[in-house]
């Protein structure tokens, strides 16, 4: 059986198609037959929309200079962003706080 062109099914009648079909469906296997019909069910289906968030616009930050001793024995420039304010809490307080809050979210919160 050669490929046919969308265009070329177009041209033939719609009782010529509807044989054309029946006889690809007789072919098929009955577990086959089950999954077709349980694809066209599910697309009648309303979609699920997702929301996706929107990154907030970065402000420009001044850059300060820091000179590090290198282990040859020179110093090296690093440009690095400086903070605004002062950190109220530490780098491992708040890996915790973002661990605490992914954990709730889940559902798993682990009582100690």
């Amino acid at each position: 059986m050669k490929l046919m062109s969308l265009a070329q099914f177009e041209k033939k009648s719609k009782a010529s198609l509807i044989r054309f079909i029946t006889k690809q469906l007789r072919k098929k296997s009955k577990k086959q037959l089950a999954r077709f019909a349980y694809t066209l069910t599910k697309a009648k289906l309303p979609r699920l929309r997702t929301i996706k968030r929107k990154a907030l616009p970065r402000r420009k930050q001044k850059f300060e200079q820091i000179r590090i001793k290198t282990p040859a024995g020179g110093t090296r420039l690093i440009m690095r962003e400086k903070r605004k304010t002062k950190r109220k809490f530490s780098k491992k307080q708040l890996a915790a706080q973002r661990l605490f809050s992914k954990r709730a979210k889940a559902g798993t919160l682990r009582r100690r």
